[in-house]
C-alpha cells in the first residue's frame, strides 16, 4: 500500500471507530486463468474500498472511492488484471476479479471496506495450481520414457508394470522448474531386453491432479510387400486417436466423434480405421513400411499407447535379385552351402 492509501484508511478508521474483521477465506486459482477473491460488506453510502496484498509490505492491488476506480497507485504487477463488479458494489459485493493468474499472485490479501457507518476487513489467501494436463510416454532402445510439464505445485512420477513389478527395473526421475516457475518432470524405466508383452504405466500427480499414460508393447508383427496388415488399437468413440510412424511421422488423426484425417503421404497406404482405432495398412516395401507404429489414444483421464514393431522380410525377387547374388554381395560364411544347394 502507498503512503497516501495508508493515510486514507487510517483517517477513516479514526473517524468511524470499530473495524469488523472477517475470517481468512482460502481461494484456489488456476495458473493462467481468472478467479474471484470474495468480499462482502454491509452496504451504505460513501463506500471506500481497498484491496491490498499482505506479503511483509502492503502492495496496493485495487482501490475504489468517489464512485470510481482509483488506480493511480496500483502496483504494476496488477496493472490491467483486476476488476470490481461495479454494478454490485451498492449491494455489498466488493469481490475482486483477477485475470492471468501467475505464481507471484500467491499470498494473503486484505479487502478493506469503509462506509459512513462501519469498517470491515476481510482476509483472503490465494493459492495457485496448474494441473497435470498431458503425459507423454515413449519407447526408445528398450527404455520407456515419460514426461510432463506446466505443473504446480511440485509433482511426483511413479511407475507400474504388468505382469512384473516396476521395482525390479532400473528407473530414474528428474524434476526442473521452467522460466514461469512451473515444474517439468521426466522419468525413464529400463525394460527387459526383447520384452514385447508387458504394459508400462506412468502416473504423474500432485496434490490437485493426476494423469497417467500406458505403453502397451505388442509382439513383433510381420508382413510382406503388396499385402495388408491390421495393426491393433483398443480405443472407444470417446477417445482422440493419433497413429504415428517411427515416433515422429504422423499417419492420421481422429478426434472423438469426427472423421479421420490422413496425412497426404500416407493416403495410398491407409486402407481403413476401425471403430476401435485399429489400422488396416497396405504394405509396400521394407524401406517404406518397416518400423515402429504407435496408436496413441487420449481421453479426459489418460493416454494409452500401443507400440507395434512391423517387420518386412527381405524379398530378393522383389528387388530383382537371386540368392547367389545376395551371397556374393554379403560374403557370408553360409553362402557356399547355399550356393551349392541352390539351382540357378
Amino acid at each position: 500500500m502507498t503512503a497516501l492509501g495508508s493515510v486514507v484508511i487510517q483517517a477513516v478508521v479514526l473517524l468511524t471507530g470499530l473495524v469488523v474483521v472477517q475470517g481468512d477465506t482460502p481461494v484456489g486459482c488456476v495458473f493462467g486463468g481468472s478467479c474471484v477473491l470474495p468480499c462482502r460488506f454491509k452496504p451504505n453510502s460513501d463506500t471506500l474500498l481497498h484491496w491490498n496484498k499482505m506479503n511483509g509490505k502492503n502492495i496496493q492491488v485495487h482501490s475504489y472511492y468517489d464512485d470510481q476506480d482509483q488506480l493511480g497507485y496500483q502496483d504494476p504487477l496488477y496493472k490491467g488484471r483486476t476488476a470490481l463488479f461495479h454494478d454490485q458494489i451498492s449491494g455489498g459485493n466488493a469481490s475482486l476479479g483477477l485475470a492471468r493468474v501467475n505464481l507471484q499472485d500467491q499470498g494473503k490479501y486484505l479487502c478493506y471496506v469503509s462506509t459512513s457507518k462501519n469498517n470491515q476487513e476481510t482476509f483472503v489467501t490465494l493459492t495457485v495450481n496448474a494441473a497435470v494436463a498431458k503425459v507423454d510416454i515413449g519407447l526408445v532402445n528398450n527404455t520407456v520414457t515419460c514426461k510432463s510439464g506446466g505443473i504446480y505445485p511440485k509433482p511426483q512420477l511413479t511407475w507400474s508394470v504388468s505382469p512384473r513389478p516396476a521395482t525390479v527395473l532400473q528407473n530414474t526421475t528428474e524434476v526442473h522448474e521452467d522460466d514461469q516457475g512451473l515444474y517439468e518432470i521426466s522419468g525413464s524405466l529400463r525394460t527387459v531386453n526383447n520384452d514385447m508383452q508387458s504394459n508400462y504405466c506412468c502416473t504423474v500427480q500432485n496434490e490437485h491432479s493426476a494423469r497417467k499414460a500406458t505403453m502397451r508393447l505388442y509382439p513383433r508383427m510381420q508382413s510382406t510387400p503388396g499385402s495388408e496388415v491390421l495393426l491393433p488399437c483398443n480405443a472407444s468413440g470417446l477417445d482422440d486417436i493419433t497413429w504415428t510412424f517411427n515416433h515422429h511421422q504422423t499417419i492420421l488423426r481422429r478426434q472423438a466423434g469426427q472423421e479421420k484425417v490422413v496425412e497426404t503421404e500416407w493416403q495410398q497406404h491407409v486402407r481403413n480405421l476401425s471403430e476401435s482405432g485399429s489400422l488396416l495398412l497396405y504394405v509396400t516395401s521394407s524401406a517404406q513400411s518397416e518400423g515402429t507404429y504407435r496408436c496413441t489414444r487420449r481421453n479426459a483421464d489418460e493416454e494409452d499407447v500401443a507400440n507395434i514393431e512391423l517387420k518386412i522380410p527381405y524379398d530378393p525377387e522383389a528387388h530383382g535379385e537371386n540368392t547367389k547374388s545376395i551371397c556374393v554381395m554379403l560374403n557370408h560364411p553360409w553362402c557356399e552351402c547355399v550356393i551349392g544347394l541352390t539351382i540357378f
